[in-house]
């Protein structure tokens, strides 16, 4: 038996969610939430809970800091985005919260009850029609452009003050090393990023949490 919570501030689209998976034997829903509170409070009263399907945009808490929270809170709780936005920003924010599967709503009974199988047996999960093959390729940690890239503590300390619009040499002059370094570590950032300038580097770093 898989259990399921439906997490989403439309009635209409957890009517039809639950219409649509109720022929399923071993699909049982066992709680539904319209925002990120109502939710936790369920899992906190103990309600035995194998997935969640979570809408993003949802009242009070959002699905992005509900999934965080969850993951932090109540590790073996799989997480479905079950969303209408397709954008790659929206896709990395949420993995990186601990979400395992990515699903949009116009998603037909088949696709949907597959993704609920394979995320609940600890796999993961992208729409047929996101480009599942860049997922992958950036989810690797070893590509330099990975999707998470690892910063030395040094690129984070850099990326912090290009971000605050400091110049190189303002970078230079403050952390007491040479100009040649600090354009040395830009050039490695935005490698790591795959961007092509500062600005993009800038948005890069406050899309992925990199910046204080």
């Amino acid at each position: 038996m898989i259990n399921i919570i439906i997490a989403d501030d439309h009635q209409l689209m957890i009517d039809g969610i639950k219409t649509t998976l109720a022929d399923i034997e071993d699909f049982n829903f066992v709680g539904e939430a319209s925002d990120g509170y109502r939710l936790i409070r369920l899992l906190e009263e103990g309600v035995a809970v194998d997935v969640i399907l979570m809408d993003i945009n949802m009242p009070n808490l959002d699905g992005l800091d509900s999934t965080r929270k969850i993951t932090k809170q109540f590790p073996d709780i799989r997480i479905i985005v079950l969303t209408q936005y397709d954008e790659k920003r929206f896709i990395k924010q949420m993995i990186k919260s601990g979400a395992t599967g990515y699903l949009l709503k116009d998603s037909g009974k088949d696709e949907l009850e597959k993704a609920i199988r394979k995320v609940a047996a600890g796999e993961k999960y992208f729409s047929g029609r996101l480009s599942l093959s860049l997922v992958n390729q950036e989810l690797k940690t070893e590509n330099a452009k990975s999707l998470f890239p690892k910063l030395t503590g040094r690129e984070k300390e850099i990326l912090n003050l290009i971000c605050r619009e400091y110049s190189s040499q303002e970078i230079a002059d403050k952390l007491f090393i040479s100009f040649h370094t600090v354009e040395s570590h830009r050039a490695n950032l935005m490698y790591k990023a795959g961007v092509k300038n500062t600005a993009g580097l800038a948005r890069w770093a406050v899309e992925n949490d990199f910046v204080d």
